[in-house]
């Protein structure tokens, strides 16, 4: 037996049962226009009692553009990347737009994602994945489809950044590598190529020979824990450890932490400066308790959302890069 085809629901439906006009179940819904509140709580009782939903994907085919935004990502298993896609989508939704979450890999073909955001007629983009291909941004700026990059070096006419202050952040930490005397700091980078990262690195080489700091650089295959742990190890092979540790993310921060404290114990790694960057959660541990440099990830995603509207109003403006204040958060590592 065939089941009927249950009928779609519509906002002319709504509009009836509400005793409105269908321009007025239209404003509800798009928060476009005035609407009262009495005719506001009508609509919505109505479409709740009628079991209604907005056809986003429908409603974009009208519009050419849908209320979806899709962020590139990468390294979602880092714990500093998922708060910052959780800011990024809360700003999103607080401006009625919706999420698309398009996580990215080295070997994953950039023209599926491609697709991907020109098939949903996508209002925008924001890249935070460490090594986006070219290919994409540039496909979207093709399609008129504003880009927003996060913590990347690549530049366009078209195209707004947000970056962090890396060289502010490593300032405030190389000032509490020399109140604490530390002589030789082992710097523990990536071969993975990452802008900030880099940055990070490149900076603490700088500030540090202006205090006359001896420098060592290890340089995992990946800015992970796992990196951390596999850092440790190189540490412990060397015939005398560092008084101190400069991890150039927190992931790898904690990776060092846990390697050193397996063979080391509590006791002789508190002898150890160890100092981290991006305050993630973890970071505030008891088990870690790490001296880092914050970012604020919601102060960041606000700042995204608006370069994003900003360019679907203008889009013929000049590009901008904002760049995010850090802090120095204190702990007991450091």
């Amino acid at each position: 037996m065939i089941a009927p085809k249950v009928k779609q629901v519509t906002s002319v439906d709504v509009a009836k049962a509400a005793g409105v006009s269908r321009a007025a179940v239209s404003r509800t819904f798009s928060n476009n226009g005035y609407v009262s509140e009495t005719t506001r709580n009508k609509v919505m009782a109505a479409a709740k009692g009628l079991g209604y939903r907005v056809n986003y994907l429908a409603r974009s085919l009208n519009r050419q553009r849908s209320d979806l935004v899709g962020l590139v990502v990468t390294d979602m298993d880092n714990p500093f990347r998922s708060q910052q896609v959780n800011d990024l989508s809360d700003a999103l939704l607080a401006n009625n737009y919706r999420p698309l979450l398009i996580p990215t890999a080295k070997d994953r073909d950039s023209s599926q994602i491609i697709d991907m955001l020109m098939c949903y007629n996508v209002s925008g983009v924001i890249i935070t994945s460490d090594t986006p291909p070219e290919a994409i941004f540039q496909n979207c700026i093709e399609h008129h489809v504003p880009v927003v990059l996060i913590n990347k070096l690549a530049q366009h006419a078209k195209v707004d950044r947000i970056i962090c202050d890396n060289e502010k952040g490593v300032a405030l930490l190389i000032k509490e590598f020399a109140a604490k005397k530390c002589q030789n700091i082992a710097i523990i980078s990536s071969k993975n190529y990452s802008y900030s990262i880099q940055q990070r690195e490149s900076f603490f080489c700088e500030y540090a020979a202006s205090e006359n700091i001896n420098i060592e650089i290890l340089r995992p295959e990946k800015h992970c824990y796992q990196g951390g742990l596999t850092a440790a190890q190189s540490l412990l092979n060397n015939p005398t450890l560092p008084d101190g540790i400069f991890c150039t993310n927190d992931y790898l921060a904690l990776g060092v932490i846990d390697g050193l404290k397996e063979h080391l114990g509590i006791e002789k790694i508190t002898n150890i400066a160890i100092a981290g960057f991006d305050d993630m959660p973890q970071s505030s541990w008891v088990s870690y308790q790490l001296t880092t440099v914050k970012q604020t990830t919601s102060i960041m995603a606000k700042h995204a959302v608006q370069l994003l509207q900003n360019r679907i109003d203008n889009p013929e403006q000049e590009a901008r890069t904002i760049q995010l204040d850090v802090e120095l958060v204190r702990r007991s590592t450091l």
